[in-house]
């Protein structure tokens, strides 16, 4: 079986020690690798939090299906470490592979058969449609300077979930839409493939106005491989729409997870007099004091909350909410250390 190409080391000989080349401040004194046409830094990839990121993995629950060798589990038999059974020996398998020792109790000839192990594709789906674009510097004039927008706080965990894959050896695909899907980019497991990725993050702006459930429709042919797919977006659609069109991914044994994002003044609403409300994707327009309507507001978001926490335990989808005050870094860290616990 073919090796997979592995990325340079910088500094130590296992995959958890493979970063970017371009990230010096977290390399200890190793060997040069060549920059990627001049860019020393991104905007969605900092040092400082790939230092907290560095040294965890985003193992797959499921079965995968892979081609390069990995650490998840693949569907196909092959020679690993992990002994699964024996099978009978048949014309044409390889001498080497039968066990002498279950020959010489049983006068059989017997295969070991194994797990192996295999590479995992981990699809991103990444909402860019107008409502992300709530918060950040479009609202400098009446959000903390500090704040960050939907959208970039999207990017920061699309750019950081690309790393951690690509870091581990396996393969990333990132698809962002809003009204359709404009940007494809294919699953890749290199250093420039993640570049290019965040190449094109930059790039990005806030779009029109989206159905999360047509979305999830049109990217279902184009996803090939069952394996890992990521949905991050603030889900503000219909979620029996949503979780409809979900169900084909579940039927092939996908492992879904949704990042559920919300600005802070989403979650709850601002401690502000007077304010107007303007629904980013439709230009709807209403006045009022957040004080007059915060309980039902915070009732019908709770609700709201709720239906898409149960609709996706029912279908056995993990749902993570969170808000943009949160160090993305810290969602991340804390969410990989609870799933490696179950």
């Amino acid at each position: 079986m073919t090796s997979r190409p592995t990325p340079p080391l910088i500094t130590g000989t296992t995959p958890s020690d493979r970063i970017p080349p371009i990230i010096p401040r977290i390399a200890r004194t190793g060997r040069a690798s060549a920059k990627p046409s001049g860019r020393t830094k991104w905007k969605y990839l900092q040092p400082r939090e790939l230092k907290a990121l560095k040294n965890l993995l985003f193992a797959a629950r499921i079965i995968v299906e892979g081609i390069y060798s990995g650490r998840h589990k693949s569907p196909y038999r092959g020679s690993s470490p992990e002994f699964v059974d024996y099978r009978e020996y048949n014309p044409g398998d390889e001498i080497r592979s039968i066990d002498w020792k279950a020959f010489a109790r049983s006068d059989r000839y017997y295969i070991k058969l194994f797990e192996k192990e295999t590479d995992m594709n981990c699809y991103l789906l990444v909402d860019k449609s107008a409502s992300m674009g709530y918060g950040g510097q479009a609202y400098k004039n009446l959000l903390p300077a500090s704040d960050v927008s939907k959208l970039d706080y999207a990017f920061y965990l699309t750019a950081s979930l690309a790393y951690l894959m690509v870091k581990q050896g396996d393969k990333v695909s990132v698809s962002l839409f809003d009204t359709r899907l404009v940007k494809q980019i294919p699953p890749g497991g290199t250093f420039p493939h993640l570049y290019q990725i965040l190449n094109v993050l930059e790039r990005q702006k806030a779009g029109h106005r989206t159905s999360i459930s047509r979305i999830l429709q049109e990217a279902y042919p184009l996803y090939k491989r069952r394996g890992l797919l990521i949905v991050i977006s603030d889900f503000l659609d219909e979620p029996e729409e949503i979780f409809r069109a979900l169900n084909r991914y579940r039927h092939r044994r996908f492992e879904i997870i949704l990042f559920h994002v919300l600005h802070e003044y989403e979650y709850e609403l601002p401690p502000l007099d007077r304010v107007k409300f303007v629904d980013a994707e439709t230009g709807e327009m209403i006045a009022s004091r957040p004080a007059d309507i915060r309980k039902s507001y915070n009732e019908e978001m709770r609700s709201f909350i709720r239906t898409l926490r149960s609709y996706a335990r029912a279908r056995n989808i993990d749902y993570h909410l969170v808000t943009t005050d949160r160090p993305y870094s810290d969602v991340l860290r804390q969410y990989l250390l609870s799933r490696s616990s179950r």
